[in-house]
């Protein structure tokens, strides 16, 4: 898989530190430890230790996760 990142990654523990991700549309997450990922939409996911993968949400939309062990990434639509 090859994808281009669009900036620096950011980590979002707790919902005050929610991001937009400077409006990202497509994130890639890695987790380094299980923890839950939530959007301000309404969604959320859980992530097991040492995964990663990528995930779409509106621009506008925040995102946290459960712990400081999700890395998030603005990146543009992967190729496969």
């Amino acid at each position: 898989m090859e994808f281009k990142p669009l900036a620096a990654k950011a980590t979002a523990n707790g919902g005050g530190a929610a991001t937009d991700l400077g409006n990202a549309t497509v994130v890639y997450a890695l987790a380094t430890a299980a923890a839950t990922v939530t959007l301000s939409g309404g969604a959320t996911f859980q992530m097991g230790a040492n995964q990663a993968l990528i995930f779409h949400k509106d621009k506008f939309e925040k995102v946290h996760a459960s712990s400081a062990n999700v890395h998030f990434t603005k990146i543009a639509y992967p190729r496969s």
